[in-house]
């Protein structure tokens, strides 16, 4: 009786760790990506994936969020859910949000021309539209994705705030500007570094 009780408790093991596997890799993230997600190590996930341990109920709810799955999902030993789920739309609405920034930026540009038609620096709200995309990608991918992406949401920031200032205002001294910008870029890097480092530690 026991040693049925022990089967069973792997073959659960191995339908979890399969499952997590196949989940993560049809999204195409790493273990580390997965890991920073849940607040926990590689290894772990690791673990999991092998299956040499599984994930308590509240990581399993939270692995069965990111992936747009349910627990039953994680859990049973039927087929995989279709792979159009949370994550396709996670992208469409990344893309929706980023396209009425640009429709926002259109619809400003277009009032201006009809309102101010001597305006001569209307296309400037294209521009203001490139940071403030940034900002929409920035918010979403420290909701749903990894360090990377965050870093790159965060450097368009910093670079389209730069390109803005510069384009808006008569700034003599560029070279100073551009230098703050230089170094906020390698505190911002260094920052999300370590961030990542203390995740994997974790």
């Amino acid at each position: 009786m026991n040693v049925g009780l022990v089967m069973t408790e792997q073959e659960f093991k191995t339908i979890v760790a399969g499952k997590i596997a196949y989940y993560r890799k049809r999204d195409g993230i790493t273990q580390g990506e997965l890991a920073q997600y849940l607040n926990y190590s590689d290894k772990s996930v690791s673990k999991w994936e092998r299956g040499e341990g599984i994930p308590d109920a509240y990581v399993l709810s939270r692995i069965a969020e990111r992936f747009g799955v349910t627990m039953n999902d994680l859990t049973n030993g039927g087929e995989p859910a279709p792979s159009d789920t949370l994550e396709d739309k996670k992208k469409y609405i990344i893309v929706l949000s980023v396209g009425l920034a640009w429709l926002t930026a259109s619809v400003v540009f277009f009032i201006l021309k009809l309102i101010v038609p001597d305006l001569e620096r209307e296309w400037l709200t294209f521009i203001y539209a490139i940071p403030v995309s940034f900002i929409v990608t920035t918010v979403f991918s420290c909701i749903w994705y990894g360090m990377l992406l965050r870093t790159i949401s965060v450097s368009g920031i910093i670079w389209g705030v730069f390109l803005s200032v510069i384009l808006t205002f008569p700034i003599s001294k560029i070279l100073y500007l551009l230098i703050i910008c230089a170094v906020f870029q390698i505190i911002v890097i260094i920052w999300f570094i370590m961030r990542y480092k203390t995740t994997k530690q974790l």
